[in-house]
């Protein structure tokens, strides 16, 4: 397991795919020690030039905020504006970051990578820490491959 902001060699969607799936990313100490999705999601952002702690999220530090405040921030950074927002699932594509709600069962919601372009079936495979597989012992789960469901995405 890789504690803090690690430099992952890769120039396509593929090679971030091959080189981060089945390992494990603790980038800060939110919600104890833990490979959180989110941890995954601020580690892609820092390999392409983004800031450690980045992406922002709100004051309950859940991962569906990072759509919520970014989307209303216009996702920019430093005056920039880096990223298409994406509200309609049909046009997620792979390599896409996807945002799911919290719910009752799970509050925080989730962040993860679309590893297929949507197909309307209303489950999607992502690519995503801590969304299934075997527990770490310090919390979360490695990286994997699993089907989402898609009736609480927020956008990409």
């Amino acid at each position: 397991m890789a504690i803090g902001y690690t430099t992952i060699g890769h120039a396509t969607w593929l090679e971030w795919r091959a080189n981060t799936l089945g390992q494990a990313y603790d980038v800060d100490p939110q919600f104890g020690a833990g490979c959180q999705c989110w941890d995954y999601a601020s580690q892609f952002w820092y390999n392409v030039g983004f800031p450690t702690n980045y992406p922002l999220t709100g004051p309950n530090i859940y991962a569906y905020e990072c759509w919520t405040v970014n989307r209303f921030n216009n996702i920019s950074y430093g005056g920039t504006q880096y990223f298409d927002l994406i509200t309609n699932a049909s046009e997620v594509v792979a390599g896409d970051v996807v945002v799911f709600a919290g719910n009752t069962l799970n509050p925080p919601g989730h962040i993860a990578f679309a590893d297929e372009s949507y197909d309307g079936s209303g489950r999607l495979w992502c690519l995503g820490q801590n969304q299934g597989g075997t527990p770490l012992p310090g919390g979360g789960t490695a990286v994997t491959r699993n089907q989402l469901n898609m009736n609480e995405f927020l956008g990409a």
